[in-house]
């Protein structure tokens, strides 16, 4: 079997995947690494050490860097602030029993969703559920942290130590359960995110600006943000910002031509479908889903909510997307202002 751990800003998951003959027996480990770790002290030395060295090289990626200053600047002190890993002082002062209140607070019965997917019979995993995870107590529901954020309009210029240069520029937007997410996930493809995209012709292939060029909405159960980030010299900083916002304009300005839109939903449920082929990823976002509070159902109909998507719809997220109060942050070796 193979027996994996992952922690994102909205979540975390225990996965183990195995023949379905040993199901049984996957269940047994599962269940005694959720409810009974041991937190041993050498080991949890070692894994702070391992986390604050990621914590580090992080600071080597100038793609991470922008995107760390960014999020920091747009959320401020709300939960999506930092990495989910969280900062090099505060790793330093967990303790021991900090970690076990707070795996006794959240690994209880009320908090742990279980997703089985493969050629099982329902008794044998019926069976093995209530064998192996049966006695883990009820305990308190985690209530999730609700806030908002307010996008600042401003451009940010951040000193860096990187000879390239990098610019992200933000919008506030919607939470996965909102009005507009579906179509600004339609967007964001249209904009970035391959090689036929509008900011990438634009941007890389008709006036070379950009080393790579794509957008970002991550999938948030609170409010999110859309991104546009460049990669480029930092000679050509200006005349960058100054065609993103003429790019946008240009897109906010008519409906999308019938033909772009169907191949960006083609080539979106292309890869949709593609990441969904094994049970282990079926799992994962049937089991996604459930905890963001879609649904498991939601995965397929995600599907048509994306063909649902038309011209207008498009044009007017986009107006109200990008026609809102913008972040942008500027990160370079030296101090170029905008419009420089």
């Amino acid at each position: 079997a193979g027996l994996s751990c992952d922690t994102d800003y909205d979540f975390s998951n225990v996965t183990i995947s195995c023949l379905s003959e040993y199901f049984a027996k996957a269940a047994e480990i599962a269940a005694d690494v959720v409810a009974n770790p041991a937190f041993d002290e050498k080991e949890i030395a070692s894994e702070k050490k391992n986390i604050i060295a990621g914590q580090i090289s992080r600071k080597d990626s100038i793609w991470l860097t922008s995107m760390d200053n960014f999020t920091r600047l747009y959320y401020i002190d709300a939960p999506y602030a930092w990495p989910v890993d969280g900062k090099q002082e505060t790793v330093n002062n967990i303790k021991r029993d900090t970690i076990i209140e707070w795996h006794k607070f959240t690994y209880n019965a009320s908090n742990i969703l279980i997703v089985v997917s493969g050629n099982l019979d329902t008794k044998t995993v019926k069976d093995s559920l209530e064998k192996y995870f049966g006695s883990i107590g009820q305990g308190k529901k985690f209530d999730k942290p609700v806030f908002s954020a307010v996008m600042p309009d401003k451009v940010e210029n951040i000193k860096g130590k990187f000879n390239q240069a990098f610019i992200v520029k933000g919008f506030a937007a919607p939470a996965l359960k909102e009005k507009d997410f579906v179509t600004l996930k339609v967007i964001g493809n249209i904009l970035g995110g391959r090689m036929t995209s509008r900011l990438f012709v634009e941007l890389r292939e008709k006036l070379g600006l950009a080393y790579e060029v794509s957008t970002v909405f991550p999938s948030r159960i609170n409010q999110s943000f859309f991104a546009i980030y460049i990669g480029l010299d930092k000679k050509n900083i200006a005349l960058t910002q100054k065609r993103i916002d003429e790019i946008l304009k240009d897109f906010r300005s008519k409906e999308i031509d019938e033909q772009e839109l169907k191949d960006t939903k083609s080539y979106i449920k292309g890869l949709y479908i593609m990441d969904r082929q094994t049970v282990m990823k079926r799992s994962y976002y049937f089991g996604w889903r459930e905890v963001t509070g879609q649904g498991y159902e939601y995965d397929k109909k995600y599907l048509e909510e994306i063909d649902a998507v038309t011209p207008k719809d498009i044009y007017e997220t986009a107006n109200r997307i990008f026609g809102s109060p913008s972040l942008t942050a500027v990160l370079s070796n030296d101090r170029v202002k905008s419009g420089e």
